[in-house]
C-alpha cells in the first residue's frame, strides 16, 4: 500500500541571480522578495530574526511538518524545506508549486532562480551573508565561515528505522563520490570557467585543509574518515564534538564555553558558562529537549536527524553513556528518524527528483547497496568523491563507471519495489552515465559558447 511507504523530503537549495549582471540578490532584493511572497501567498508568514530583526524568509505548517522559504548562508542563495510525501513523485509536485511562485515574483526583479550549484559571479561577499541569527553564532566558532555564502545543493531525506540509521549513513557517504559524478554543476565561478566541475566541493575541500582536524570532521560536507560501525559509533562521534551549540531549530540559542563537547556537556550535573548570541553570559544545563536538537549543527555527506520517545531522559542517556550502550539506547527511544543526503549538486529544472530517487532507492536496498560497497575499499570511495568532485565522470575508467551504473541498478530495484513509478526519475542519471556527462560539462559548453549571459540563459529557470 502506498500509505506504508517510506517517505521522501527535498531540501532544494538554488542561488538567485540579476539577469543583467549575473551577481546575486542582494538584501534589498531578498526582501522584496519575502514580502511579495506573502502578499501573493498568504499562506506563508515573514520570519524575522529575533537579534538582526531582519526577515530572512517565510515559514508555514503543513501537515505537521514546518516548510520554510528563506536565504541560506547568503543572501544570494535561497533554500526550500517542504513537507516530506509519500513518492518522489508528489515531493517533486510540491516543490514544483513553490519554485513556479519564487520564478514569478523574481522575473519582474530582473532575476532568476539559477540550475547551478554556485554563484557564478559573487564570491564569498560579507554584503550579501545571510542575517540569521544562527550564523551569529556559527561565525564565532566556525572558520571561514563567509566561504559559504555563494553555496547550494539539492538535499534528500529518507525514512529509516532506528535500526537501519547507521547502514544507512555508510552507504550513502560511502557512494558520495557516485552522487557527485552524476551530478556536478558547479565549474563556473568568479565569473570564470573553474578546474573543478562541483567547485562548491572544492570550497568544502579547501576549508577542511585550513581548519583543526578537529573542526573539519564535522564541517566537511565529506565522507568520514571510515564507515561507523553501529549507531553508537556514530553518536560517540558527533556527540564528542566540540563545534556545536543549543539552538531550536537553528534560531535563538547560546554556545557553551570553555571547550566542552556536547557528550561532556550532557554528563554535567550542575550549570556550566555559556553566551548568548548577543555576547551575554549565561549558566546553561542540558535538558531532554537538547538531545532532539544536538544533529543541528553537523555538516557531513550524510547524516541523521531523529526524536526520542517519552520514556527518553537524561539519566538514562547518562547511564548508556557510562556502559557504553549509547547505540542499544538509541535503537530503544529513537522516533521519527531519517537519514539526510547532501552530496548532490543542484540539478537542472524538470530533473529535481533524481537526487531523491537515488537516494531513496539505494535505502530500500541496503543489502545490495552495501555489497557494492565492500567491493571497493573505504579508501578508494573517498578518492572517487575528490576525483569525482574535479572531473565529474570524464576520468572514470571502465571499473568505476561499472560501479556506478551497478548502484543505479541497486536504486532502480528499490523504487520498482515500491510500485510508484518513481524508478522514471532515475533516467536522466543513466543517460549521463552513457554519455559521460554531467550538468557541470552542459555548463562548460554553454559558458564556452556565450559567456555567463548564456549560462544564465540555458540555466536559469522558467516560470
Amino acid at each position: 500500500m502506498v500509505a506504508q511507504l517510506r517517505r521522501v523530503g527535498l531540501e532544494l537549495e538554488f542561488p538567485v541571480v540579476e539577469l543583467g549582471t549575473g551577481r546575486g540578490l542582494d538584501r534589498a532584493g531578498a526582501q522584496r522578495l519575502w514580502h511579495a511572497l506573502v502578499r501573493r501567498d498568504p499562506s506563508w508568514r515573514l520570519v524575522q530574526e529575533s537579534i538582526t530583526g531582519a526577515v530572512t524568509g517565510v515559514r508555514r505548517a503543513r501537515d505537521g511538518f514546518d516548510e520554510r522559504l528563506n536565504t541560506d548562508t547568503g543572501v544570494c542563495t535561497v533554500e526550500l524545506s517542504l513537507a516530506p510525501q509519500r513518492t518522489v513523485g508528489l515531493a517533486v509536485d510540491a516543490a514544483h508549486e513553490v519554485l513556479r511562485t519564487l520564478q514569478e515574483l523574481l522575473e519582474p526583479m530582473g532575476c532568476t532562480v539559477l540550475c547551478a550549484g554556485i554563484q557564478p559571479r559573487t564570491w564569498a561577499d560579507p554584503a550579501r551573508k545571510s542575517q540569521k541569527d544562527w550564523y551569529l553564532l556559527l561565525v564565532r566558532r566556525w572558520h571561514l565561515h563567509h566561504w559559504m555564502v555563494p553555496l547550494a545543493s539539492h538535499q534528500a531525506s529518507v525514512d529509516v528505522t532506528p535500526d537501519e540509521a547507521a547502514r544507512a549513513v555508510n552507504v550513502l557517504s560511502g557512494f558520495a563520490g557516485v552522487f557527485t559524478a552524476l551530478t556536478a554543476c558547479s565549474p563556473v565561478a568568479r565569473g570564470r570557467e573553474q578546474e573543478w566541475k562541483e567547485m562548491r566541493n572544492w570550497v568544502w575541500h579547501e576549508r577542511s585543509t585550513r581548519v583543526p582536524p578537529a573542526e573539519a570532521a564535522y564541517t566537511s560536507n565529506s565522507m568520514p574518515a571510515q564507515p561507523f560501525a553501529d549507531m553508537g559509533a556514530y553518536l560517540d562521534h558527533h556527540w564528542a564534538s566540540r563545534v556545536w551549540f543549543l539552538t531550536n531549530l537553528k534560531s535563538g540559542g547560546c554556545e557553551v564555553l570553555g571547550g566542552r563537547s556536547f557528550k561532556d556537556f550532557l554528563l554535567a550535573r550542575d550549570p556550566v558558562p555559556a553566551r548568548r548570541i548577543d555576547g551575554t553570559p549565561m549558566l546553561a544545563a542540558p535538558d531532554r529537549e537538547v538531545l532532539d536538537r544536538i544533529h543541528q549543527y553537523g555538516w557531513p555527506a550524510a547524516k541523521l536527524h531523529y526524536s526520542f520517545d517519552s520514556r527518553a531522559d537524561l539519566d538514562g542517556v547518562r547511564r548508556a553513556i557510562d556502559r557504553g550502550r549509547l547505540g542499544d539506547w538509541f535503537e530503544e527511544h529513537a522516533v521519527n528518524c531519517y537519514v539526510e543526503n547532501r552530496s548532490c549538486g543542484v540539478a537542472p529544472q524538470g530533473e529535481e527528483g533524481v537526487a531523491a530517487a537515488l537516494t531513496l532507492g539505494i535505502v530500500e536496498r541496503l543489502d545490495d547497496a552495501e555489497a557494492l560497497l565492500k567491493e571497493w575499499a573505504w579508501p578508494q570511495w573517498r578518492e572517487l568523491w575528490l576525483r569525482a568532485s574535479i572531473h565529474g565522470l570524464a576520468a572514470e575508467d571502465d571499473r568505476s563507471i561499472s560501479a556506478i551504473r551497478a548502484l543505479l541498478e541497486v536504486a532502480a530495484r528499490g523504487l520498482r519495489s515500491r510500485g510508484a513509478g518513481e524508478d522514471a526519475y532515475l533516467a536522466p542519471l543513466f543517460a549521463r552515465l552513457e554519455q559521460r556527462e554531467t550538468p557541470a560539462d552542459r555548463m562548460i559548453t554553454a559558458f564556452r559558447a556565450g559567456g555567463l549571459r548564456q549560462l544564465l540563459a540555458d540555466f536559469g529557470r522558467a516560470p
